[in-house]
Order: structure tokens, then C-alpha cells, then sequence
């Protein structure tokens, strides 16, 4: 579903305005025409978050938080309605009482439904089997129904929780990097990933209908032997019958040694948009980022590289936030992690471990205007 501008300014606002322009009491200035929204910079962790690093991102005025909702960790047996949503009730908490809004991406299969459903031979390890049967996907979309009843808006979880600020779950991205096995195993297919976000278009529908509906993030991973580029992933859903019904926003994830690869794969994507017809769909740059360390990688830029590119990238994505039609933008990632999901990954973060604080994390907060 094309996503039509959601904050119309009506006829008596707009009189309203003409008169003080008419007055000269108001003075457009060009900081004030580029102003973004607050949830427009976000972040990504890689690890778990504790009570510092909330109030760490209430401190820096961090818009977004796009945050896993592990559908595996949450929906552990095929019993039917017994989910267990105590681990994310806490990341829900900890970002409202901070400011922050979450932007969840649902992924992680169970592995009673990858193995008991669709039969995948995965064994316990099966959380990038994407569900694929109607009953799978039946079972995905309950999941993701409840979760929209809690969170969303007029959800179960800000009424049992009214001391929190009501900051009610208003986007829901369908899984991770559709376009690789690595995350959708065993073999990336569009016309099945159109069916997974059908699934989960009618279960957030049905809940909130005000609620946006993002695309799995893409990136472009040029030359891997395990993924679709982006763009050519993305032209092939366009391709599926009834695919651009089923989501609000498109999500690249623009990964690039330089700020101007960045801006080439975000040209790329809205080409492949434009040219489906789509043009007036919002883009979630829902993964950016760049390392600290020096050396073994191209995304690895040094301390000072990692700031530069962050200002570079963050300054073209606040220039031509409209004309693009950009909703926000989320760092990869928020802290130094042991963990190592890709060979640049682990020096990501703004900040070291300890929450030390790194140069990239003074160039985020000069955009957020926080501390």
C-alpha cells in the first residue's frame, strides 16, 4: 500500500499562516525549513540494553530505537496464545520513559514451525527459516497481531503501564535482510517473502490500521554469492502481483566505504521505485553505519573516519529528508559489541564499551541536539 503524506496541514492552519506571513510574523528560516521530526536519527543495538543506555538515548534526544521483537524468543511452543513478551515490555519501557520511540523489525522463526510445520530440517537453530505454509504463516500472524494489540495504539501494554509516556508502536518492519540467506534461509524468493508480508500487513491491519508497514531492511551486498542485491530484490517484489498493496515504507540499508556509495544505492532504490510507480512511498534508512577500528575491512574508518562519514550522511539525508521522502534514519550500531554479526560490526558503535563515549556519538547528538 503506497503510502500517502500523513500529516496534512488543513485549510484553517493554512489561512492561519498566510495571515502572520501576511503580518511578517513569521521569518522562514533555512534551519526551520529543514527541521526533522524527533524520531528522524535513531539507533540500532547489538546487544542487550540496560537502564544506562535508555537513559544514555533519553540524554542524546535519540529519536528512534529499531529494536528486534524475536518472534522465536516470544512464541516459544505451539500452545496456542502463550506468548511471553517480559523481554520486550522492558525495551518498550525503557525507550518511553526515555522519549524514545521503538521501531520493531519481527523476525526470528521457532523452531515448532520451522520444523514441526514446514519441515525444515534446522534442528534447534532455525530462526532464519522463514515460514513458508499457511499454517506457518497463519502462526506468524497471530504473533504479530498480539503484539500490535499490546503496543499499539490504545494497546493492553499503556494500560496496564500508565505512569509510562503513552508512546504507542506506530511502524512495523517484517523481518531483516529478505534479500540474503543469511537472514532468509534457505534461499531468498520474493514472491514467498510477498507472502510473509501479506500475512503480516493483515495482522497489523486488523489491530491498527493506522500503523505503517516497512519492508524488511535491504542492503545492496554487491558481488555476495549469498544475497540479491537490494534494488534488483526490491524490482522483483514490485514484480509479485498484489506485493505493493502490502507495505507502507521501503527499507534500504546503504552500506558503503563512502558517504557517496551511500547516496548511489539510495538513488538506485528510488529509481526502482519510480519506476514501479511508487514514488510517493516513504524510504526507512533503517541500518547505516560505518566502524571505528582501522584497516581489515572497507567499513572500518578509524575514530575520526566513522564521525566524518556519520555528519556526511546524516547531513544529505537531513538536506533532501522531502525531496526523498525519508522517514528516519538508524544508526548500526548503538555500543561496541563482542558480538560479531559482520566482520566490521563489532567497532560500530557510538559509543565503546562503558558507554565511553566516541567521536561519532558528539557528530550524532550535534543533529539530535541532545548531550
Amino acid at each position: 500500500m503506497a503510502a500517502e503524506p500523513r500529516h496534512q496541514v488543513g485549510w484553517i492552519a493554512r489561512l492561519a499562516i498566510a495571515a502572520l506571513l501576511a503580518l511578517g510574523a513569521i521569518g522562514v528560516t533555512a534551519a526551520g525549513a529543514q527541521a526533522v521530526p524527533k524520531g528522524f536519527y535513531g539507533v540500532v543495538p547489538q546487544a542487550p540494553l540496560g537502564t544506562a543506555d535508555y537513559a544514555r538515548m533519553g540524554q542524546g534526544k535519540v529519536g528512534t530505537l529499531r529494536v528486534q521483537l524475536n518472534w522465536a524468543g516470544s512464541d516459544p511452543t505451539a500452545t496456542a496464545g502463550d506468548y511471553d513478551f517480559h523481554v520486550f515490555d522492558a525495551v518498550v519501557a525503557g525507550a518511553a520513559a526515555n522519549g524514545v520511540a521503538v521501531l520493531p523489525f519481527v523476525y526470528g522463526t521457532p523452531s515448532w514451525v520451522a520444523t514441526g510445520i514446514d519441515g525444515y530440517g534446522c534442528g534447534a537453530d532455525c530462526g532464519t527459516f522463514a515460514p513458508k505454509s499457511p499454517a506457518a504463516l497463519d502462526a506468524l500472524s497471530s504473533f504479530i497481531g498480539a503484539a500490535v494489540a499490546r503496543y499499539g495504539d490504545n494497546g493492553s501494554f499503556w494500560a496496564q503501564n500508565p505512569a509510562l509516556p503513552y508512546k504507542p508502536i506506530a511502524a512495523w518492519q517484517i523481518w531483516n535482510e529478505q534479500n540474503s540467506k543469511s537472514f532468509y534461509a534457505p534461499k531468498p524468493k520474493p514472491k514467498r517473502y510477498a507472502k510473509l508480508l501479506k500475512a503480516a500487513d493483515g495482522a497489523v491491519r486488523a489491530e491498527d490500521r493506522s500503523a505503517d508497514v516497512v519492508l524488511g531492511g535491504m542492503a545492496e551486498l554487491a558481488g555476495s554469492r549469498k544475497a540479491v542485491k537490494g534494488s534488483k530484490y526490491l524490482k522483483k517484489l514490485y514484480r509479485v502481483k498484489g506485493a505493493k498493496k502490502s507495505f507502507d515504507g521501503v527499507a534500504p540499508h546503504p552500506y558503503g566505504a563512502k558517504v557517496s556509495t551511500v547516496v548511489d544505492q539510495i538513488e538506485l532504490f528510488r529509481a526502482v521505485m519510480k519506476k514501479a510507480k511508487d514514488k510517493r512511498t516513504d524510504l526507512w534508512i533503517t541500518e547505516l553505519g560505518w566502524g571505528s577500528a582501522k584497516g581489515g575491512n572497507p567499513l572500518n574508518r578509524g575514530t575520526k573516519g566513522q564521525a566524518k562519514r556519520l555528519k556526511g550522511a546524516f547531513k544529505y539525508f537531513k538536506k533532501h529528508r522531502r525531496k526523498l521522502r525519508i522517514e528516519n534514519v538508524d544508526w548500526f550500531t548503538w555500543s561496541d559489541s563482542e558480538n560479531r554479526i559482520c566482520a566490521w560490526c563489532s567497532t560500530a558503535g557510538l559509543f565503546e564499551a562503558g558507554l565511553a563515549p566516541k567521536p561519532a556519538w558528539r557528530a550524532f547528538t550535534k543533529f539530535t541536539h541532545g548531550s
